[in-house]
């Protein structure tokens, strides 16, 4: 399954979103915000909620990248095929011409 570059350019606003965000975290917990905070009893329910919803997003993430990657693998299978015909028609031509350039 061959696929156009501009497919694969779909996907690039969303992995600059995402990298925006992260960049953006890491940034303000390097500003004295700690990353774990002390344990609050009222507040595990809203914490486990924010760990399910993070393990969500993850699994989401993880599972674009890993169809991104298997589209990219099809992708490079097809243009290597390609290639390969292009070099044997390339060869071909080659002969061809030199046959005829010799013979005639």
């Amino acid at each position: 399954m061959a696929i156009l570059w501009k497919q694969l350019l779909v996907f690039a606003p969303q992995i600059i979103d995402v990298s925006r965000e992260l960049l953006k975290r890491v940034r303000s917990n390097q500003r004295g915000v700690a990353l774990v905070q002390p344990a609050d009893p009222t507040d595990l329910p809203q914490r486990i909620a924010a760990l399910e919803e993070n393990e969500r997003r993850q699994a989401e993430l993880v599972e674009q990248m890993a169809r991104q990657q298997a589209e990219l693998s099809e992708a490079v299978v097809v243009l290597h095929r390609r290639q390969r015909w292009l070099i044997g028609a390339v060869v071909v031509l080659g002969v061809a011409l030199l046959w005829k350039i010799f013979s005639g």
